[in-house]
Protein backbone atom coordinates (compact mmCIF):
# COMPACT_ATOMS: atom_id res chain seq x y z
CA UNK A 1 0.00 0.00 0.00
CA UNK A 2 2.57 2.12 0.90
CA UNK A 3 5.51 1.42 -2.04
CA UNK A 4 2.21 2.51 -4.29
CA UNK A 5 1.06 5.12 -2.54
CA UNK A 6 4.60 6.47 -2.79
CA UNK A 7 4.99 5.33 -6.38
CA UNK A 8 1.89 7.06 -7.33
CA UNK A 9 2.84 10.54 -5.87
CA UNK A 10 6.83 10.09 -7.53
CA UNK A 11 4.90 9.28 -10.90
CA UNK A 12 2.25 11.88 -10.84
CA UNK A 13 4.47 14.76 -9.51
CA UNK A 14 6.89 14.14 -12.17
CA UNK A 15 4.57 14.32 -14.31
CA UNK A 16 2.69 17.55 -13.13
CA UNK A 17 6.09 19.03 -12.46
CA UNK A 18 7.41 18.85 -16.31
CA UNK A 19 3.10 19.77 -17.16
CA UNK A 20 3.45 23.07 -14.97
CA UNK A 21 7.01 23.91 -16.62
CA UNK A 22 5.48 23.31 -20.16
CA UNK A 23 2.79 25.97 -18.88
CA UNK A 24 5.26 28.17 -17.45
CA UNK A 25 7.10 28.16 -20.51
CA UNK A 26 4.04 28.49 -22.24
CA UNK A 27 3.61 32.08 -20.44
CA UNK A 28 6.69 32.75 -21.37
CA UNK A 29 6.42 32.25 -24.53
CA UNK A 30 3.41 34.26 -24.72
CA UNK A 31 5.07 37.10 -22.91
CA UNK A 32 7.53 37.19 -25.89
CA UNK A 33 5.00 37.05 -28.30
CA UNK A 34 2.46 39.53 -27.27
CA UNK A 35 3.34 42.83 -26.38
CA UNK A 36 2.76 44.32 -23.01
CA UNK A 37 -0.16 45.26 -24.10
CA UNK A 38 -1.31 41.60 -25.38
CA UNK A 39 -0.39 40.54 -22.19
CA UNK A 40 -2.62 42.60 -20.35
CA UNK A 41 -5.66 42.00 -22.35
CA UNK A 42 -4.88 38.65 -22.21
CA UNK A 43 -4.90 38.44 -18.49
CA UNK A 44 -8.05 40.75 -17.97
CA UNK A 45 -9.71 37.81 -19.77
CA UNK A 46 -9.20 34.93 -18.34
CA UNK A 47 -10.88 35.64 -14.88
CA UNK A 48 -13.96 35.78 -17.30
CA UNK A 49 -12.78 32.46 -18.74
CA UNK A 50 -12.16 30.85 -15.35
CA UNK A 51 -16.00 31.76 -14.52
CA UNK A 52 -17.29 30.55 -17.71
CA UNK A 53 -15.27 27.11 -16.90
CA UNK A 54 -16.61 26.93 -13.28
CA UNK A 55 -20.42 27.32 -14.22
CA UNK A 56 -19.95 24.60 -17.19
CA UNK A 57 -18.32 22.22 -15.06
CA UNK A 58 -20.34 22.07 -11.81
CA UNK A 59 -17.74 20.79 -10.15
CA UNK A 60 -18.70 17.49 -12.08
CA UNK A 61 -15.20 16.25 -12.74
CA UNK A 62 -14.80 16.79 -8.76
CA UNK A 63 -17.95 14.67 -8.15
CA UNK A 64 -16.57 11.78 -10.67
CA UNK A 65 -13.71 11.73 -8.72
CA UNK A 66 -15.11 10.85 -5.18
CA UNK A 67 -18.03 9.01 -6.52
CA UNK A 68 -15.19 6.83 -8.97
CA UNK A 69 -13.55 5.03 -6.35
CA UNK A 70 -16.62 4.45 -4.29
CA UNK A 71 -17.75 0.53 -4.71
CA UNK A 72 -20.77 1.47 -4.20
CA UNK A 73 -20.78 3.08 -8.04
CA UNK A 74 -20.01 1.89 -10.99
CA UNK A 75 -18.13 3.23 -13.89
CA UNK A 76 -21.45 3.44 -16.31
CA UNK A 77 -23.51 5.26 -13.77
CA UNK A 78 -21.22 7.88 -12.87
CA UNK A 79 -19.27 8.67 -16.42
CA UNK A 80 -22.96 8.86 -18.23
CA UNK A 81 -24.53 10.75 -15.41
CA UNK A 82 -21.49 13.38 -15.35
CA UNK A 83 -22.22 14.23 -19.38
CA UNK A 84 -25.69 14.52 -19.29
CA UNK A 85 -25.16 17.08 -16.61
CA UNK A 86 -22.17 18.78 -18.21
CA UNK A 87 -23.78 18.95 -21.58
CA UNK A 88 -26.68 20.95 -20.02
CA UNK A 89 -24.40 23.15 -18.23
CA UNK A 90 -22.20 23.67 -21.31
CA UNK A 91 -24.86 24.31 -23.61
CA UNK A 92 -26.02 27.69 -21.28
CA UNK A 93 -22.69 29.10 -20.65
CA UNK A 94 -21.96 28.91 -24.66
CA UNK A 95 -25.25 30.29 -25.27
CA UNK A 96 -24.56 32.91 -22.73
CA UNK A 97 -21.16 33.87 -23.66
CA UNK A 98 -22.93 34.40 -27.78
CA UNK A 99 -25.15 36.39 -26.00
CA UNK A 100 -23.28 38.60 -23.88
CA UNK A 101 -20.12 38.78 -24.89
CA UNK A 102 -19.98 42.29 -26.35
CA UNK A 103 -21.87 43.65 -23.30
CA UNK A 104 -18.91 41.72 -20.91
CA UNK A 105 -16.10 43.37 -22.99
CA UNK A 106 -17.37 47.33 -23.33
CA UNK A 107 -19.58 47.40 -19.98
CA UNK A 108 -17.80 45.31 -17.70
CA UNK A 109 -14.55 44.74 -18.83
CA UNK A 110 -14.06 48.20 -19.84
CA UNK A 111 -11.91 46.95 -23.26
CA UNK A 112 -13.66 46.38 -26.39
CA UNK A 113 -10.97 44.60 -27.89
CA UNK A 114 -11.52 41.46 -25.28
CA UNK A 115 -15.09 40.75 -27.63
CA UNK A 116 -13.35 38.51 -30.18
CA UNK A 117 -10.85 36.80 -27.00
CA UNK A 118 -14.14 36.19 -25.30
CA UNK A 119 -15.70 34.19 -28.75
CA UNK A 120 -12.73 32.40 -28.96
CA UNK A 121 -13.81 31.27 -25.37
CA UNK A 122 -16.37 29.28 -26.87
CA UNK A 123 -15.15 25.42 -27.65
CA UNK A 124 -12.78 25.41 -24.85
CA UNK A 125 -16.03 25.38 -22.53
CA UNK A 126 -17.18 21.94 -23.53
CA UNK A 127 -13.77 20.23 -24.10
CA UNK A 128 -12.41 21.31 -20.67
CA UNK A 129 -15.80 19.55 -19.35
CA UNK A 130 -15.39 16.81 -20.90
CA UNK A 131 -11.39 16.20 -20.46
CA UNK A 132 -11.99 16.58 -16.69
CA UNK A 133 -14.78 14.18 -16.10
CA UNK A 134 -12.14 11.71 -18.20
CA UNK A 135 -9.02 12.51 -16.39
CA UNK A 136 -10.81 12.17 -12.39
CA UNK A 137 -12.43 8.74 -13.91
CA UNK A 138 -8.75 8.01 -14.59
CA UNK A 139 -7.92 9.39 -11.04
CA UNK A 140 -10.31 7.79 -9.10
CA UNK A 141 -8.83 4.59 -10.43
CA UNK A 142 -5.79 5.30 -9.88
CA UNK A 143 -4.67 5.14 -13.35
CA UNK A 144 -1.95 7.62 -12.72
CA UNK A 145 -0.22 6.97 -16.29
CA UNK A 146 -2.81 7.59 -18.18
CA UNK A 147 -3.51 10.84 -16.81
CA UNK A 148 0.12 11.92 -16.54
CA UNK A 149 0.70 11.44 -20.27
CA UNK A 150 -2.58 13.27 -21.24
CA UNK A 151 -1.69 16.73 -19.23
CA UNK A 152 1.49 16.39 -20.96
CA UNK A 153 -0.10 16.51 -24.41
CA UNK A 154 -2.23 19.09 -23.45
CA UNK A 155 0.66 20.80 -22.73
CA UNK A 156 2.41 20.62 -25.88
CA UNK A 157 -0.24 20.44 -28.45
CA UNK A 158 -0.65 24.09 -26.75
CA UNK A 159 2.98 25.38 -27.02
CA UNK A 160 2.99 24.22 -30.56
CA UNK A 161 -0.44 25.56 -31.57
CA UNK A 162 0.36 28.62 -29.79
CA UNK A 163 4.02 29.39 -31.54
CA UNK A 164 3.35 28.58 -35.39
CA UNK A 165 0.16 30.25 -35.27
CA UNK A 166 1.15 34.09 -33.84
CA UNK A 167 4.82 33.44 -35.92
CA UNK A 168 2.09 32.71 -38.98
CA UNK A 169 -0.18 35.68 -38.27
CA UNK A 170 2.84 38.29 -36.33
CA UNK A 171 1.02 40.97 -38.28
CA UNK A 172 -2.11 40.52 -37.34
CA UNK A 173 -3.98 43.10 -35.07
CA UNK A 174 -3.55 42.21 -31.18
CA UNK A 175 -6.54 41.33 -30.26
CA UNK A 176 -6.74 38.27 -33.05
CA UNK A 177 -3.01 37.52 -31.54
CA UNK A 178 -4.59 37.42 -27.96
CA UNK A 179 -8.13 35.01 -29.69
CA UNK A 180 -5.25 32.62 -30.64
CA UNK A 181 -3.31 32.18 -27.31
CA UNK A 182 -6.80 31.57 -26.28
CA UNK A 183 -7.64 28.98 -28.82
CA UNK A 184 -4.66 27.27 -27.91
CA UNK A 185 -6.12 26.21 -24.59
CA UNK A 186 -9.15 24.31 -26.98
CA UNK A 187 -6.30 22.64 -29.06
CA UNK A 188 -4.61 21.24 -26.13
CA UNK A 189 -7.76 20.23 -24.53
CA UNK A 190 -8.73 17.94 -27.75
CA UNK A 191 -5.58 16.94 -27.81
CA UNK A 192 -5.56 15.29 -24.52
CA UNK A 193 -8.99 14.17 -25.30
CA UNK A 194 -8.54 12.03 -28.34
CA UNK A 195 -5.37 10.49 -26.49
CA UNK A 196 -7.65 9.29 -23.47
CA UNK A 197 -10.32 8.33 -25.87
CA UNK A 198 -8.42 5.52 -27.38
CA UNK A 199 -6.99 4.77 -23.74
CA UNK A 200 -10.21 4.47 -22.18
CA UNK A 201 -12.94 3.47 -24.16
CA UNK A 202 -12.62 -0.08 -24.27
CA UNK A 203 -12.35 -0.12 -20.54
CA UNK A 204 -15.53 2.05 -20.39
CA UNK A 205 -18.12 0.97 -22.75
CA UNK A 206 -21.12 2.84 -22.38
CA UNK A 207 -23.35 1.74 -24.90
CA UNK A 208 -26.66 2.00 -23.76
CA UNK A 209 -30.21 2.31 -24.97
CA UNK A 210 -31.08 6.23 -24.22
CA UNK A 211 -34.01 6.20 -22.59
CA UNK A 212 -33.71 3.36 -20.20
CA UNK A 213 -30.23 3.67 -18.86
CA UNK A 214 -31.33 7.42 -18.19
CA UNK A 215 -34.19 5.95 -15.96
CA UNK A 216 -31.83 3.43 -14.20
CA UNK A 217 -28.71 4.47 -14.06
CA UNK A 218 -28.86 8.62 -13.68
CA UNK A 219 -27.86 9.24 -10.59
CA UNK A 220 -28.70 12.76 -9.99
CA UNK A 221 -28.78 13.55 -6.17
CA UNK A 222 -25.42 11.72 -5.57
CA UNK A 223 -23.55 13.91 -7.68
CA UNK A 224 -25.11 17.39 -6.84
CA UNK A 225 -24.27 16.47 -2.90
CA UNK A 226 -21.07 16.55 -3.84
CA UNK A 227 -21.23 19.08 -7.01
CA UNK A 228 -23.23 21.59 -5.90
CA UNK A 229 -20.95 22.91 -2.02
CA UNK A 230 -18.03 23.20 -4.48
CA UNK A 231 -19.33 24.51 -7.13
CA UNK A 232 -20.94 27.26 -4.83
CA UNK A 233 -17.47 27.92 -3.02
CA UNK A 234 -15.69 27.82 -6.94
CA UNK A 235 -18.16 30.35 -8.37
CA UNK A 236 -17.98 33.11 -5.22
CA UNK A 237 -13.80 32.94 -5.67
CA UNK A 238 -14.35 33.18 -9.40
CA UNK A 239 -16.96 35.98 -9.44
CA UNK A 240 -14.83 37.86 -7.17
CA UNK A 241 -11.53 37.31 -9.85
CA UNK A 242 -14.10 38.41 -12.20
CA UNK A 243 -15.03 41.81 -10.39
CA UNK A 244 -12.16 42.61 -8.92
CA UNK A 245 -10.47 44.31 -12.24
CA UNK A 246 -13.70 45.97 -12.74
CA UNK A 247 -13.81 47.33 -9.33
CA UNK A 248 -10.38 48.40 -9.19
CA UNK A 249 -10.52 50.09 -12.25
CA UNK A 250 -13.91 52.14 -11.61
CA UNK A 251 -12.32 53.39 -8.46
CA UNK A 252 -8.71 53.95 -9.67
CA UNK A 253 -10.04 56.31 -12.96
CA UNK A 254 -12.56 58.61 -10.61
CA UNK A 255 -8.96 59.62 -8.93
CA UNK A 256 -8.33 60.28 -12.02
CA UNK A 257 -5.17 57.54 -12.88
CA UNK A 258 -4.45 56.61 -15.95
CA UNK A 259 -6.81 53.20 -17.36
CA UNK A 260 -3.77 51.92 -18.84
CA UNK A 261 -1.65 52.20 -16.29
CA UNK A 262 -3.94 50.62 -13.88
CA UNK A 263 -4.68 47.78 -16.46
CA UNK A 264 -0.66 47.62 -16.50
CA UNK A 265 0.26 47.47 -12.99
CA UNK A 266 -2.69 44.91 -12.56
CA UNK A 267 -0.96 42.80 -14.65
CA UNK A 268 1.72 43.05 -13.16
CA UNK A 269 0.96 41.76 -9.67
CA UNK A 270 -2.36 39.69 -11.17
CA UNK A 271 -0.57 38.19 -13.88
CA UNK A 272 3.41 38.27 -13.20
CA UNK A 273 3.66 37.52 -9.53
CA UNK A 274 0.44 36.10 -8.03
CA UNK A 275 0.92 33.37 -10.98
CA UNK A 276 4.73 33.04 -10.17
CA UNK A 277 3.60 32.46 -6.27
CA UNK A 278 1.19 29.70 -7.25
CA UNK A 279 2.77 27.83 -9.45
CA UNK A 280 4.42 25.45 -6.40
CA UNK A 281 0.87 24.65 -5.56
CA UNK A 282 1.04 21.60 -7.73
CA UNK A 283 2.41 19.39 -6.10
CA UNK A 284 0.33 20.52 -2.99
CA UNK A 285 -2.51 19.42 -5.47
CA UNK A 286 -0.87 16.17 -5.65
CA UNK A 287 -0.88 15.75 -2.02
CA UNK A 288 -4.80 16.31 -1.94
CA UNK A 289 -5.62 14.12 -4.80
CA UNK A 290 -3.28 11.36 -3.10
CA UNK A 291 -4.22 12.51 0.56
CA UNK A 292 -8.42 12.46 -0.04
CA UNK A 293 -8.90 8.55 -0.80
CA UNK A 294 -6.54 7.67 2.84
CA UNK A 295 -8.52 9.81 4.69
CA UNK A 296 -12.05 8.67 3.25
CA UNK A 297 -10.65 5.48 4.53
CA UNK A 298 -9.66 6.11 8.00
CA UNK A 299 -12.95 8.22 8.36
CA UNK A 300 -14.89 5.27 7.02
CA UNK A 301 -13.08 2.57 9.27
CA UNK A 302 -13.20 4.85 12.22
CA UNK A 303 -9.60 5.06 13.07
CA UNK A 304 -8.83 8.25 14.50
CA UNK A 305 -5.42 7.99 15.09
CA UNK A 306 -4.32 6.98 11.65
CA UNK A 307 -7.14 10.06 10.69
CA UNK A 308 -4.81 12.92 12.67
CA UNK A 309 -1.76 11.37 12.11
CA UNK A 310 -2.57 11.38 8.69
CA UNK A 311 -3.97 15.09 8.96
CA UNK A 312 -0.56 15.97 10.67
CA UNK A 313 1.44 14.26 7.68
CA UNK A 314 -0.06 16.19 5.37
CA UNK A 315 1.10 19.69 6.59
CA UNK A 316 4.26 18.74 7.09
CA UNK A 317 4.31 17.51 3.75
CA UNK A 318 3.08 21.05 2.50
CA UNK A 319 5.29 22.81 4.30
CA UNK A 320 8.11 21.09 3.44
CA UNK A 321 7.11 21.64 -0.40
CA UNK A 322 6.66 25.40 0.34
CA UNK A 323 9.79 26.20 1.55
CA UNK A 324 12.55 25.99 -1.20
CA UNK A 325 9.87 27.49 -3.09
CA UNK A 326 9.41 30.83 -0.86
CA UNK A 327 13.13 31.28 -0.25
CA UNK A 328 13.76 31.13 -3.66
CA UNK A 329 11.15 33.82 -4.48
CA UNK A 330 12.27 35.69 -1.30
CA UNK A 331 15.97 36.05 -2.04
CA UNK A 332 16.04 35.27 -6.13
CA UNK A 333 12.59 36.77 -7.15
CA UNK A 334 14.02 39.28 -9.62
CA UNK A 335 16.02 36.46 -11.69
CA UNK A 336 12.96 33.67 -11.72
CA UNK A 337 10.51 37.28 -12.99
CA UNK A 338 13.31 37.43 -15.83
CA UNK A 339 13.71 34.33 -16.70
CA UNK A 340 10.09 32.95 -17.00
CA UNK A 341 7.90 36.76 -18.14
CA UNK A 342 11.33 38.58 -19.55
CA UNK A 343 10.75 40.97 -16.95
CA UNK A 344 11.51 42.02 -12.98
CA UNK A 345 8.83 44.08 -12.97
CA UNK A 346 7.07 43.26 -9.44
CA UNK A 347 10.17 42.31 -7.37
CA UNK A 348 9.40 43.75 -4.58
CA UNK A 349 5.92 42.46 -4.54
CA UNK A 350 7.21 39.15 -5.02
CA UNK A 351 9.63 39.40 -2.38
CA UNK A 352 7.30 40.43 0.34
CA UNK A 353 4.32 38.67 -0.82
CA UNK A 354 6.27 35.21 -0.39
CA UNK A 355 6.73 34.63 3.02
CA UNK A 356 3.25 35.14 4.10
CA UNK A 357 2.29 33.11 0.96
CA UNK A 358 3.27 30.03 2.36
CA UNK A 359 -0.18 30.07 4.63
CA UNK A 360 -1.64 29.17 0.93
CA UNK A 361 0.52 26.45 0.75
CA UNK A 362 -0.67 24.76 3.97
CA UNK A 363 -4.00 24.89 3.39
CA UNK A 364 -4.71 21.74 1.43
CA UNK A 365 -4.36 18.90 4.02
CA UNK A 366 -6.94 21.19 5.62
CA UNK A 367 -8.96 21.25 3.05
CA UNK A 368 -8.71 17.63 2.00
CA UNK A 369 -9.67 16.93 5.68
CA UNK A 370 -12.88 18.71 5.42
CA UNK A 371 -13.58 17.04 2.15
CA UNK A 372 -13.11 13.46 3.85
CA UNK A 373 -15.38 14.74 6.72
CA UNK A 374 -18.05 15.81 3.81
CA UNK A 375 -17.68 19.77 5.75
CA UNK A 376 -19.47 20.55 2.45
CA UNK A 377 -21.63 23.08 4.13
CA UNK A 378 -18.63 24.66 6.83
CA UNK A 379 -16.43 25.34 3.48
CA UNK A 380 -19.04 27.01 1.52
CA UNK A 381 -19.54 29.51 4.69
CA UNK A 382 -15.83 29.98 4.69
CA UNK A 383 -15.64 30.80 1.07
CA UNK A 384 -18.60 32.91 1.36
CA UNK A 385 -16.84 35.17 4.73
CA UNK A 386 -13.55 34.88 2.63
CA UNK A 387 -15.16 36.62 -0.60
CA UNK A 388 -17.00 39.24 1.71
CA UNK A 389 -14.22 40.18 3.52
CA UNK A 390 -11.78 40.74 0.33
CA UNK A 391 -14.47 42.78 -1.44
CA UNK A 392 -15.07 44.99 1.80
CA UNK A 393 -11.01 44.88 2.16
CA UNK A 394 -11.08 45.74 -1.83
CA UNK A 395 -12.76 48.98 -1.08
CA UNK A 396 -11.30 50.24 1.50
CA UNK A 397 -7.26 49.69 0.68
CA UNK A 398 -7.94 50.52 -2.73
CA UNK A 399 -8.39 54.63 -2.77
CA UNK A 400 -5.13 54.18 -0.12
CA UNK A 401 -2.93 51.61 -1.56
CA UNK A 402 -3.85 51.60 -5.35
CA UNK A 403 -3.28 48.22 -7.25
CA UNK A 404 -0.81 47.25 -4.09
CA UNK A 405 -4.31 46.54 -3.14
CA UNK A 406 -4.85 43.60 -4.95
CA UNK A 407 -1.83 41.80 -2.91
CA UNK A 408 -2.89 42.92 0.20
CA UNK A 409 -6.64 41.76 -0.31
CA UNK A 410 -5.37 38.02 -1.27
CA UNK A 411 -3.21 38.02 1.60
CA UNK A 412 -5.76 38.96 4.11
CA UNK A 413 -8.35 36.16 2.64
CA UNK A 414 -5.60 33.47 2.82
CA UNK A 415 -5.40 34.11 6.32
CA UNK A 416 -8.90 34.07 6.87
CA UNK A 417 -9.42 30.54 5.37
CA UNK A 418 -6.68 29.33 7.27
CA UNK A 419 -7.58 30.39 10.66
CA UNK A 420 -11.36 28.93 10.08
CA UNK A 421 -10.28 25.80 8.83
CA UNK A 422 -7.64 25.43 11.53
CA UNK A 423 -10.54 26.25 13.64
CA UNK A 424 -13.09 23.35 12.40
CA UNK A 425 -10.58 20.22 11.47
CA UNK A 426 -9.03 21.32 15.35
CA UNK A 427 -13.39 20.44 16.25
CA UNK A 428 -14.19 17.68 13.99
CA UNK A 429 -11.08 15.63 14.35
CA UNK A 430 -9.73 16.46 17.60
CA UNK A 431 -11.96 17.59 19.95
CA UNK A 432 -15.46 15.79 18.89
CA UNK A 433 -14.04 12.82 17.27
Amino acid sequence: MKRKLINSFIILSGSTLITKVFSVFNRMLLSRLLSEQGMALYILVIPTLSLCITLAQFSIPSAVFRLISHPKYNNKKVIISAILICFASCLLIMLSILCFSQIIAHDFLKQDQAYYPLLTMLPFIPLVAISGIIKNYCLGKEDVWTLSVAQLLEEVARIIFTYFMIKSFVNLDMTYLVSIAILAMSVGELASIIYLYFKMHRKVNVTYHPIEYFKDHFILKDMMNIALPLTGSRILHTCYNFIEPIVLVAILTKLNINESDIHMQYAIISGYVISLLVTPTFFNNVVLRLLLPILNKDIAYRRLRDLRKHVIYGVIVCFLISLPFTLLFYFWGDKCLLFMYNTNNGYDYLKYMSIPFTLFYLQTPLSATLQALNKNKEMFMMSTLEVIIEFVCLLILTPRYHVLSVAMVMLIGLFTTLVLSIYHVYKYVYREA
